[in-house]
């Protein structure tokens, strides 16, 4: 039987997120298989998703002996990582993110997901404890036996500025739990008509153009708000940028569950998408899921995802975002046609697609 280890790094970095949820469905899925089964290394993790994974020091020891110290748990669990590395009782081994720190400890042939090239592509956006993972993911994509790519616009951005050999790369969408539609009542206390923007705000996400095409839109349509879900609170400077464009009063930044994220998109007058760079665009799936009509921008792997199933802007244009919205909300015909192409579309994308093509990856990487 084939065994897969998969190891802490973003395990312990995130409670909730994109990356640790992908790797989460995968050892979900590797679960219910008789022909693979998976090792994680790590000994403890406060991440959501694997919250039903027994790990040893996730009890009443791991409270006394590590103290919810998160420096002491990462190297606790780099130290169990390593440890099942010299092991080598494992047939593949795919790192959750990019450090380096086990190239000096596998033997095994080694699989790496790359899930953007933000770092590469916006690096004055991260801090100084973000600088050294575009170097890190050099490295071990250079080592790797094989790299997922998650896009294939995430593929050609490997190709162009890493240089990486086309054959060394496959590409592996992004999939989501495709289920019957369920309408979800929204009892969050916001208003009826609203755009939804969900995500973080950094400033390759072009949030602050998307405030001013929103500044149109808000002055055209009195009743139309816009509610912000994911990422922290408003910054000082947003709050000033939407104090300024006289719609901050208008404006809604909310913590969600998951159940009250469908709610939103179900209830949303359309999902807008304006970030200027995107590995994927997993959003993009849940907004189709939930029948929501999309708007994004027209680059990088966007219209890779959503094809003929969004209204397109150029993201560097204020006027054409506001155009763009303006269109749909004024256009039922195109909306209708939007939420059935986004129906269409999503049927490409099944968790179970990308797992099944993960897992065939890793049985040829440990031929």
């Amino acid at each position: 039987m084939l065994t897969v280890l998969f190891d802490y790094q973003h395990f312990s970095e995130q409670k909730y997120g994109g990356i640790s949820r992908y790797f989460a469905n995968i050892m979900t899925e590797i679960e219910a298989r008789d022909d693979i089964k998976y090792k994680l290394a790590a000994v403890r993790s406060k991440n959501y998703y694997i919250r039903d994974v027994p790990l040893l020091l996730n009890n009443r020891t791991g409270d006394f002996f590590l103290k919810g110290k998160v420096k002491r748990e990462i190297k606790w669990n780099s130290l169990y990582s390593k440890y099942l590395l010299k092991e080598n009782d494992f047939d593949v081994f795919h790192p959750t993110y990019y450090h380096p720190y086990f190239l000096n400890y596998i033997k095994k042939p080694f699989v790496v997901t790359v899930h953007d090239m933000i770092h590469e592509k916006y690096p004055e956006v991260f801090n100084k404890h973000d600088m050294p993972v575009a170097a890190f993911k050099k490295q071990i994509v250079a080592k790797a036996s094989k790299v997922i790519a998650i896009s294939q616009s995430t593929k050609n951005d490997l190709i162009d500025i890493l240089h990486v050999p086309e054959e060394k790369i496959e590409v592996i969408h992004h999939g989501i739990r495709l289920q019957e539609f369920k309408s979800v009542p929204l009892t969050l206390d916001i208003p009826k008509d609203f755009i939804l923007y969900v995500g973080d705000r950094n400033p390759y996400k072009n949030f602050n153009r998307f405030a001013e095409a929103m500044g149109e839109i808000m002055n055209k349509y009195k009743d139309v708000f816009l509610v912000c879900t994911g990422g922290a609170r408003f910054t000082l400077d947003e709050v000033k940028l939407l104090t300024k464009l006289n719609i901050i009063h208008r404006c809604f930044r909310i913590n969600v569950t998951d159940i009250e994220l469908n709610a939103l998109y179900q209830h949303a007058l359309a999902f807008v998408f304006p970030s200027l760079y995107e590995g994927f665009g997993l959003p993009v799936l849940e907004a189709f899921q939930n029948n929501c009509s999309v708007i994004a921008s027209n680059t990088s792997s966007l219209p890779e995802v959503c094809s003929d199933a969004a209204a397109y802007f150029n993201p560097n244009d204020t006027s054409a975002i506001a155009g763009a919205i303006d269109e749909v909300l004024n256009n039922t015909e195109l909306k209708i046609s939007l939420i059935k192409r986004g129906q269409e579309r999503l049927m490409q994308f099944s968790i179970g697609n990308c797992i099944n093509k993960t897992i065939e990856l890793y049985k040829q990487v440990a031929l």
